[in-house]
């Protein structure tokens, strides 16, 4: 197997913790609604002497989580973490039955989410 490379620079520090949430947020990838009592993800990381914290709704999540699941190397960036999966699932469509076919079951999903 190949080692992966990605095109950008690790952070500094990087801390991932689910949670519940107990008021509402907005997730940083879909700009949808985090609910109250909903499960997300909180990162905090530094990159380039930059603080960010980011919120990942569950439906979100269930999509990076799929493609890194089938996918030998994903390059993903916050803020851009559906279009990279996609991508992702689009450069390996041809060699996975279903993989880009669940991809976009899982974006409809996060569409749907924001109505």
């Amino acid at each position: 197997m190949s080692e992966c490379y990605c095109d950008y620079d690790p952070a500094e520090f990087y801390h991932s913790e689910k949670r519940k949430a107990r008021k509402q947020h907005k997730c940083d990838e879909c700009d949808g609604v985090i609910q109250s009592g909903e499960r997300y993800e909180h990162v905090r990381a530094k990159w380039e002497g930059d603080v960010g914290t980011y919120d990942t709704c569950a439906r979100c999540l269930d999509l990076r989580e799929f493609i890194m699941a089938h996918v030998p190397c994903v390059c993903w960036a916050h803020g851009n973490m559906i279009e990279d999966c996609i991508e992702a699932a689009q450069e390996l469509a041809h060699e996975t039955d279903g993989l880009l076919f669940g991809a976009y079951r899982r974006k409809v999903l996060i569409e749907r989410a924001k109505m």
